[in-house]
């Protein structure tokens, strides 16, 4: 499409209707790359009080070359839309959060947090690490942020930021949480969590071994993902791969799998089973405690 010039642009924009895609109209009539366009449109929309369109989450991401790419500590980009709305609230909430809601979008989770009276935004962003988040991301938080108020805003990403969207982020003051900071984030999340004494890291012994490994999710050391028919894995927070499975019958553990070997992750059936339940339903296995005593000697090599 051939340039006009921006006068002619600018009173095609304003007579536009409310819900046009201005950054693709300018993207196209100027032929600059869309993530300017974006900027350009957010300007012009609060110049002459427009009503901007929410960027396409398409337009939010963009690729990047391989090289540029980096290992992690955490594969927390692996985890489903479900497990990671679940690490995320996790993860806020060891840091110190009132989590007051959730709720999944297409490519993420957001969360509503109270911390020191402030009321917080979290637009958490999960995309692998071949794609980088763009300016569109940052003014759709800053729209989020006008739009209902919060004290604070922060953009948490499982990869990292053009550097445009970094600048549009200072100029706005939205927060950015790029992987670097989201493990900074972990580490710390998971220092909190088992401050203090070495031996408060482990709940006691709960009476059941069921109620027993329950109680590691609600001391904030592990997640625990529910499964079909009392089946559960417990997780590391972060981590996409399960460290034991077990699964209950009227409360009591007839099945638990440890699924790491020689730092590896194995499936249920090459794991190494320490209670397992025959057809004949005849549990085999140590008794409850000194099951826990073992399930516990195995964690802690990951707390270290």
């Amino acid at each position: 499409m051939n340039q006009k010039n921006f006068s002619g642009i600018l009173k095609e924009i304003i007579e536009q209707p409310p819900d046009s895609d201005i950054a693709e109209l300018l993207s196209n009539n100027l032929q600059i790359p869309v993530d300017k366009a974006v900027v350009l449109a957010d300007r012009i929309k609060k110049a002459h009080n427009l009503a901007l369109k929410k960027p396409d989450v398409r337009m939010m991401v963009e690729k990047v070359p391989k090289t540029a790419q980096k290992s992690r500590a955490y594969l927390v980009e692996c985890l489903s839309d479900k497990e990671f709305g679940g690490f995320m609230q996790w993860l806020f909430e060891a840091l110190g959060y009132d989590v007051q809601s959730r709720y999944l979008t297409n490519g993420g989770t957001n969360l509503t947090a109270i911390r020191n009276g402030e009321t917080v935004a979290v637009l958490a962003r999960k995309y692998p690490q071949d794609y980088t988040l763009t300016v569109a991301a940052v003014l759709d938080a800053q729209q989020t942020q006008r739009t209902h108020g919060y004290n604070r805003i922060i953009l948490l990403a499982t990869t990292c930021f053009t550097e445009q969207a970094i600048m549009e982020a200072q100029r706005y003051g939205v927060e950015l949480w790029n992987s670097d900071v989201l493990v900074a984030k972990i580490e710390e999340a998971k220092e909190k969590s088992t401050q203090g004494n070495q031996q408060t890291s482990f709940p006691p012994y709960q009476g059941s071994l069921l109620l027993s490994l329950l109680s590691l999710a609600e001391a904030k050391i592990f997640l625990i993902e529910s499964k079909a028919e009392e089946k559960h894995d417990l997780l590391l927070p972060g981590v996409k791969y399960p460290l034991l499975t077990f699964e209950a019958s009227n409360g009591t553990v007839v099945r638990c799998v440890f699924r790491i070997e020689y730092n590896e992750p194995v499936s249920e059936g090459d794991g190494k089973q320490l209670i397992e339940t025959d057809e004949n339903n005849n549990r085999k296995g140590p008794p409850d405690l000194e099951a826990y005593e073992l399930i516990i000697q195995y964690l802690s090599q990951f707390l270290e």
